[in-house]
């Protein structure tokens, strides 16, 4: 975790170097790591930095529409590659900062087969 803080700590320093305040855009599941990471950073340098999170989607149609962030946290990269394709993020400025698993939990009492995705039917005794 040391090491993912310490990366996106200087990811946004090196990005927002002059700003009074950095405004950040971030996806809804980056809502626990993304603060303790914010303030560590804002330990370190003085500077304030907003967080906004919701949905990738919802934050790009934000963004397209002239929300005024200064660095987005997409949880699917094909967002910023649009922002970039519409000229409205820096070309060299997308940065994979993580990759996720999706993992599929079901209590035992349910009746499904996690390896077919059926519903076991339960036999008559």
């Amino acid at each position: 975790m040391f090491l993912r803080t310490s990366l996106l700590a200087v990811l946004l320093f090196s990005i927002c170097v002059s700003a009074q305040e950095i405004t950040v855009a971030a996806a809804a599941d980056l809502s626990t790591a993304l603060p303790e990471i914010v303030a560590t950073y804002t330990k370190h340098t003085g500077q304030t930095v907003k967080l906004s999170f919701g949905s990738s989607g919802n934050l790009t149609n934000q963004i397209h529409n002239g929300a005024p962030f200064d660095v987005f946290f997409s949880a699917d990269e094909t967002y910023p590659v649009q922002l970039i394709e519409k000229s409205l993020a820096l070309k060299g400025s997308l940065y994979r900062y993580a990759v996720g698993r999706l993992v599929l939990w079901v209590p035992n009492e349910l009746p499904l087969d996690v390896q077919t995705g059926s519903m076991i039917r339960s036999r008559p005794s």
